[in-house]
């Protein structure tokens, strides 16, 4: 099973979920896991518990209300579900669900944060509770911006404290966009992912993260959107 996380402190939940639903567009069995403190994720599902739950979404599993891998193994083993999965998207904004010894099981690494310095000292924070300062050599990751506004930020990677840290090509950016932040609030509402509201520069920015994190080419990335963007579910 292919494990990628993401971790930051960034509103990342509509774009994993987009993302998941074109995993499952490609014939993979995904599992979503949304391990934040805030469980974002309750508010795009049609049927959701304050607590923790599995459920079918999208065509995909979804779940929430797990902080650590032994809770949502316990989890998964009291909803019945099969642990044959071929992907599993993690979302978490904190250390208990990637404490240090198991965060290199992870096969991609996404640092997730919305340009404010207040998240790049959070994140920064993150990043020394688990223990990256002390790794033997840098650990990979990949950016992902989320909103990206025009215009040029400070060279923040330049900080010494992220030096642990190692940046994949290319960078994830979703630039601020009002018809992308209305199709989040629509899916939110109708209880489904619909793709045919996003804008072209929210496509391309989530195939390239199919492609990098799905191991895929442009092609079948783009057959994954053709796919996902017919098949609208009503609940």
């Amino acid at each position: 099973m292919k494990k990628i996380v993401f971790i930051g402190v960034a509103e990342k939940t509509h774009a994993l979920l987009v993302l998941g639903r074109l995993l499952a567009a490609l014939g993979n069995k995904v599992l979503l896991v949304d391990s934040t403190m805030a469980q974002s994720i309750r508010g795009y599902l049609p049927n959701a518990y304050t607590s923790s739950a599995v459920q079918d979404y999208e065509g995909m599993d979804v779940a929430y209300g797990y902080l650590t891998p032994e809770q949502l193994e316990r989890g998964l083993a009291q909803a019945g579900t099969t642990p044959t999965y071929d992907v599993m998207l993690v979302d978490t904004d904190h250390t208990e669900f990637v404490f240090r010894h198991n965060l290199s099981q992870f096969d991609k690494r996404v640092w997730c944060w919305d340009g404010r310095r207040l998240s790049l000292e959070k994140n920064e924070e993150l990043m020394l509770r688990l223990g990256l300062q002390d790794a033997e050599s840098p650990v990979s990751f990949f950016e992902m911006l989320a909103p990206a506004i025009p215009g040029h930020l400070a060279a923040w990677r330049a900080e010494m404290r992220l030096r642990h840290i190692q940046w994949e090509e290319p960078f994830f950016r979703f630039p601020l966009d009002e018809r992308d932040a209305a199709a989040d609030l629509n899916n939110q509402h109708h209880g489904r992912m619909d793709l045919r509201g996003l804008t072209g520069a929210y496509r391309y920015t989530l195939l390239t993260m199919l492609e990098q994190l799905g191991d895929c080419d442009r092609k079948a990335a783009r057959r994954a959107w053709s796919i996902a963007r017919k098949k609208v579910r009503v609940w």
